[in-house]
């Protein structure tokens, strides 16, 4: 059985809490391991990764039931740029800082962004 645009969108907001959690998790490990910078480095590496998903999921299921197929899929495409553009521009902003732990932002970017491969298993309709 197919699942419902309501189930999509309801599966891709999941998704989005589940890579805050791990964002939180990865921010608590390493203030424990390295302190405040490191941890604060790994929030913002494990939101990278959470909040252009989140506008993804918004923006590629807007259409999901109430318009065409065409509306559908441009409105996935434009999600998906977004997605891109807004992870760059969250990369730029966040390394222009003097502060940042980069093997900290990086480590927790990967393993969030790597949640979302995971969350199969967890999240089933």
């Amino acid at each position: 059985m197919q699942p419902t645009a309501r189930q999509v969108r309801i599966s891709a907001y999941k998704l989005v809490g589940f890579q805050a959690l791990i964002a939180a998790l990865m921010a608590l490990i390493f203030f424990l391991m390295q302190g405040n910078e490191a941890a604060y480095s790994a929030l913002q590496g494990g939101l990278i990764a959470a909040l252009p998903n989140l506008v993804f999921a918004f923006l590629a299921f807007r259409y999901l039931t109430e318009g065409s197929a065409d509306q559908a899929r441009t409105s996935f495409m434009r999600g998906h740029a977004l997605k891109i553009l807004l992870t760059i521009g969250l990369f730029i902003g966040v390394m222009r800082q003097d502060d940042v732990v980069a093997s900290a932002l990086l480590t927790s970017y990967i393993v969030t962004l790597l949640a979302q491969w995971s969350a199969v298993f967890f999240f089933k309709h």
